[in-house]
């Protein structure tokens, strides 16, 4: 699927999602996709995929993905490993537009894992499928209302809105910040974890939120720049739309740099690099509290407040 707007809506607005290895049991991670869904109003279609299930949670459950009729906007893997792996070729051949994995022990995990990656990748090459993660606790929206997402810190009685968007590498960063920033009065439009980026990744998240209607600045929470072309093409778009874009880097210390590769599997690169990079590119890099940059902060220029 190469039509930027297809892709938007199959991850930001889906109608029809897939719970690939959901789970009855509410203690369970894996049972919270579903509940939050629900929980926060979403009123699309909810597609449980669990072989030994024939009804999860009030939902009739699908013994596979093929026993279910109809096209699927976005699915979500909830299986680990090799699983999780077969689950997405499933995927691929079924016609899911998009595809999240939840699970980490991938790239995150040493050499084993890092196999299992690649594996990844080459599904993602052969058939076009287009991946979140793996390592993503999710994607939210709050209007229209899809909290397709793992994270507990969404078990909160109400998600408030908002026009900001956040990308973040860091799936635990996405609760903490929601959690504080209710506490002020702030909400959000779009929140995405894109985990290891084996395909999706923070800059063309970030160039399809350009776009997007209910967004007017981008929040970046990064631990390394893994997709720096596209990046820097979505923050001149962001510029001439009149959208800030905000970084903030994890890893800058050196625990934070092992925390950071143990995390998705990323190498943090140079603190220097990378805020040339943002300076380069009109992108405000903060080191404390995120600054909204004004909108007439092009490329090139200064930005008070930002290293």
């Amino acid at each position: 699927m190469t039509d930027p707007k297809d892709l938007f809506t199959a991850l930001f607005e889906p109608r029809r999602i897939a719970l690939i290895g959901a789970s009855a049991d509410p203690a369970k991670t894996t049972s919270r996709p579903q509940r939050f869904l629900r929980k926060h109003g979403f009123t699309g279609e909810i597609l449980p995929v669990n072989p030994s299930r024939g009804e999860i949670l009030g939902e009739k459950a699908y013994k596979s993905l093929d026993a279910i009729p109809g096209d699927i906007d976005h699915a979500y893997i909830l299986l680990n490993g090799a699983a999780a792996v077969a689950a997405l070729a499933d995927c691929a051949r079924r016609g899911v537009k998009v595809a999240s994995i939840l699970a980490g022990g991938f790239a995150d995990a040493g050499e084993a894992g890092a196999s299992l990656q690649d594996e990844l990748t080459r599904i993602v090459r052969e058939t076009g499928i287009r991946l979140v993660g793996p390592n993503s606790i999710g994607t939210v929206s709050t209007d229209p209302a899809v909290a397709l997402t793992a994270n507990a810190a969404f078990a909160v009685d109400r998600l408030r809105s908002g026009r900001w968007a956040v990308v973040s590498q860091s799936g635990s960063l996405i609760g903490a910040l929601l959690s504080r920033a209710d506490a002020r009065g702030i909400g959000f439009s779009r929140l995405i974890s894109v985990g290891n980026e084996v395909n999706l990744a923070v800059g063309e998240i970030s160039d399809l939120l350009v776009d997007d209607p209910g967004t007017d600045a981008i929040l970046l929470f990064m631990e390394t720049l893994r997709d720096g072309e596209r990046l820097a093409r979505a923050a001149r778009r962001a510029h001439a739309a009149g959208k800030p874009v905000i970084a903030y880097k994890l890893g800058r210390s050196s625990i934070g740099q092992e925390l950071a590769k143990s995390h998705t599997g990323a190498i943090a690169g140079s603190d220097a690099t990378f805020d040339a990079f943002c300076h380069r590119h009109g992108i405000a890099a903060t080191e404390g509290h995120a600054v909204i940059a004004p909108a007439s902060s092009g490329p090139g220029s200064t930005i008070p407040g930002c290293g």
